[in-house]
């Protein structure tokens, strides 16, 4: 088509081929010609975004996703290149009259590429990436973060969001760059909605309504109303943005979490204050703290070949490698300022949140702040999902510091401060049967404390693809009690136990969120003793479930309830060792429990060919068979089905 004009931008992008192809290599130069009028650059971005936009609606969840005839004739015209020109040309004539087209129109070729993203398949998506990066998108959108238009900052946001979570951005960039990803997203989280009001009400930016409520003349008494809503989305895309640097397939290697952390320490400051955020009125439904808690857990993740606790023939290879660098990793963790108190204002701003108060909120969303879908009851309950992401995330972070706290320097009064959170998550919760239906607190209660984590990027879901989860954690039946079991080893390594009955006033360091009496309590010998018995039965009804799954043929869900009840029987078995026999009585079976859970998991691994997760939980299995007293009746076939399960882990190891 010889004349590409603002009249015809149907018959130029609609074309068929080569004429398409043609069309759009003389259209992306007329883009970047100098002084350009910005209606055609506005209008013309603005319709490629909405054909791609268009193409990923109607193909979503139908079929399998790939670039289409027009997303490849786009890509090899230069659309890549072109557009990133574009968000950053300051060639355009800077007319008064019309510097908002010209805002638009870039606004309108980031979001196109954001769009064009999330249209292709996995292959399609890493080229597109490394073809933005090599234009500095990651640079134009922490630049933007700053930029003097909200709308802007969001769009950045949301774009790092997508090249993380529904790309592999995670696994293509340094070290240095992750750290100042996390770094710039976070803050931006912790900024709250100031700037964005102000941008909604001052006379010369309040045009931006437009692009956030879909309409123009809106007033911009209603525009800043309702554009704290906006901003707490984008608070969430902000951190999957860090969280999808870290949740990769496979995942990172622990050296490698530790050297983001290296590079900015800071992060764990940051992200700790993104995860004790307030739920605010204008956003109720919010995941921002839980998601926060999560990339807190994925930087102390455990390989997933490795139960916490679990000693195998193959430890000096785990140990020279992985846990030194997960030790260092806990270091950086506990040199920062009130560390300890971090943790435990995450769990206290659950504990304290009134949740007849945040339904009022859920309520008036509408009302008072515009919402254009207001969160309906669904919402209301997974707003306890994110509580009880945030309560196991935490739990899990306790459980994994403790069996670094000799060498990390963790104090007697630091692990006594986390006691209480860990005892007030070993209680018992109703189950859906035991339900008063007339009480909605109960029904809350045990959607919250049933939660797990299975997380696998987020791209999978988008292109319908089965990994084994990078992030996995178990649910707080379980996470409570091997919280709790691993703090009482650390102080029965450290003999504290008749220190702690003997004092009259409160250790120092010892957190306001407790006190001595709560302390003298959890380590009451009684209480240990109750204690124990309940671990034993979370472990068998732990045991129950992953059965239970693999008869459903769950493998990969059915092996981490295992290696859950196995963590558990460890910390109990580690309890009893640290503390001369004297709770012998209540840990009885707890070491034929370890065994029979160990072969499970190694089990459920064979079956997904996870060669070196069964070689190294079968040959877990087989080491604690070898120190099982005979009261525990672990029948001598158990045995030998594990030996063979190491054997045939090995044999496949060393065949591939």
């Amino acid at each position: 088509m010889n004349n590409i004009t603002l009249n015809n931008i149907e018959q130029v992008l609609g074309a068929r081929e080569p004429e398409l192809s043609q069309n759009l290599t003389k259209l992306f130069a007329k883009l970047l010609e100098r002084n350009q009028d910005p209606t055609f650059v506005q209008n013309y971005t603005g319709a490629i975004k909405v054909r791609f936009r268009n193409e990923f609606q109607t193909r979503k969840g139908r079929d399998p996703l790939s670039f289409s005839a027009f997303g490849r004739a786009c890509y090899a015209a230069g659309i890549v290149k072109t557009f990133l020109a574009v968000v950053t040309s300051h060639l355009y004539t800077q007319s008064q009259s019309q510097p908002k087209e010209r805002y638009i129109g870039q606004y309108n070729a980031l979001e196109a590429l954001q769009e064009f993203m999330q249209t292709g398949n996995l292959t399609e998506r890493r080229t597109l990436l490394e073809d933005m990066k090599k234009n500095h998108v990651i640079n134009i959108c922490l630049s933007h973060l700053n930029h003097p238009l909200c709308i802007f900052r969001q769009l950045a946001i949301n774009t790092l969001r997508v090249l993380a979570s529904e790309s592999v951005l995670g696994e293509t960039s340094s070290v240095t760059e992750i750290a100042d990803m996390i770094a710039a997203v976070c803050r931006f989280t912790l900024e709250g909605p100031d700037f964005f009001i102000e941008s909604m009400r001052s006379p010369n930016t309040t045009w931006q309504s437009q692009m956030v409520m879909g309409a123009t003349d809106i007033p911009a008494k209603r525009a800043a109303e309702h554009v704290p809503r906006l901003y707490a989305m984008a608070q969430e895309s902000a951190l999957w943005t860090a969280h999808g640097l870290l949740c990769t397939t496979p995942p990172p290697s622990r050296k490698h979490c530790l050297d983001i952390l290296k590079k900015k320490p800071e992060i764990l400051d940051l992200l700790f204050d993104c995860a004790i955020i307030t739920r605010p009125p204008w956003y109720p439904e919010t995941q921002v703290d839980s998601i926060a808690c999560e990339v807190i857990a994925l930087f102390f993740q455990w390989p997933s070949h490795i139960v916490p606790g679990v000693s195998t023939p193959q430890d000096n290879v785990f140990r020279a490698q992985e846990w030194k660098a997960m030790t260092q990793a806990v270091a950086i963790l506990t040199s920062r300022e009130d560390w300890c108190e971090k943790i435990i204002e995450v769990w206290m701003k659950i504990e304290e949140e009134d949740w007849r108060e945040v339904r009022g909120w859920f309520d008036r969303v509408e009302v008072d702040y515009h919402a254009f879908e207001p969160p309906d009851e669904d919402a209301f309950g997974q707003v306890f999902e994110y509580r009880g992401t945030s309560r196991i995330s935490m739990l899990r972070l306790v459980s994994t510091l403790s069996h670094a706290a000799e060498s990390c320097g963790v104090t007697n009064a630091e692990i006594e401060s986390l006691l209480r959170m860990a005892y007030l998550a070993s209680r018992k919760v109703k189950s859906a049967s035991e339900l008063d239906h007339s009480k909605p607190e109960d029904r809350y209660t045990c959607v919250e404390r049933m939660e797990e984590i299975f997380r696998s990027p987020m791209y999978t879901v988008s292109l319908n693809m089965t990994v084994d989860a990078p992030l996995q954690i178990a649910d707080e039946s379980i996470m409570g009690p091997t919280a709790l079991a691993r703090l009482l080893v650390v102080l029965a390594q450290r003999k504290a136990f008749d220190t702690i009955q003997g004092l009259k006033k409160a250790p120092n360091g010892l957190s306001s969120s407790t006190c001595l009496n709560h302390v003298q309590q959890i380590t009451n010998p009684d209480v240990i003793r109750r204690f124990l018995k309940i671990a034993l039965q979370r472990v068998q009804a732990s045991m129950d479930k992953g059965r239970e799954r693999s008869r459903e043929n769950d493998n990969n869900y059915a092996r981490v309830a295992f290696t859950s009840a196995a963590e558990l029987s460890a910390a109990l078995v580690a309890f009893d060792n640290h503390t001369q026999g004297q709770y012998s009585k209540e840990v009885l079976g707890a070491r034929k429990e370890l065994a029979l859970a160990l072969g499970n998991a190694a089990e459920m691994a064979i079956r997904e060919k996870h060669w070196q997760q069964a070689l190294y939980f079968g040959s877990g299995a087989v080491n604690v068979a070898e120190n099982i007293p005979a009261g525990e009746h672990l029948d001598h076939n158990i045995t030998a089905k594990n030996k063979r399960r190491v054997e045939q882990a090995r044999t496949a190891i060393s065949a591939k």
